[in-house]
């Protein structure tokens, strides 16, 4: 009778395959936090971007923006739209106030938000809020829809159309 001895200096395809298998459930275990923890971060920078933009804009009322074309400081205003994960700063003349570029209006910054995150939601409820601050001691005037003014807001930046829990920020305005 022949007896053969088997000598291997490699992994069989049987160990190669459960090696892999474990590799793969490791991978996809760790993909689930790091994707959560990724939305988190992207909803937590937009939200201080967009208090840092209104610092920004009380500071360029309060420092003396001249209105160019003109010897008068500028008012600077921020409008938040909702929906929407684009947050404009403007510069216009005392006394007007639009949110299109004309003769009394520029566009002094437009930022988008970070990827999948939006401005869900305002409270009181509607579609835009304006924040203006008058120069040069940088009062704020906030108004809602462009007309009624208020003294207290929140807005609501979350990932995607979230608008509870932790991957949703509120920022409040207040004058």
């Amino acid at each position: 009778m022949f007896h053969f001895t088997r000598k291997t200096n490699g992994f069989t395809l049987i160990e190669l395959m459960v090696v892999i298998t474990i590799i793969g459930i490791l991978f996809v275990g760790s993909y689930v936090p790091y994707d959560y923890y990724s939305r988190l971060s992207k909803v937590r920078i937009s939200a201080e971007r967009v208090h840092q933009t209104l610092e920004n804009a009380k500071l360029l009322a309060q420092n003396g923006l001249i209105f160019s074309g003109t010897s008068k400081n500028a008012n600077v205003g921020v409008l938040f739209e909702k929906h929407s994960n684009v947050v404009r700063m403007f510069a216009f003349i005392p006394g007007t106030r639009s949110i299109t570029e004309n003769e009394n209006t520029e566009i002094l910054n437009t930022f988008h938000l970070e990827d999948g995150v939006n401005i869900t939601t305002f409270s009181p409820d509607n579609d835009k809020i304006f924040v203006e601050f008058s120069a040069p001691k940088g009062e704020m005037e906030i108004y809602r829809n462009m007309t009624e003014t208020g003294a207290n807001f929140e807005i609501g930046i979350g990932w995607k159309t979230t608008t509870n829990g932790a991957l949703y920020k509120t920022i409040k305005i207040e004058r």
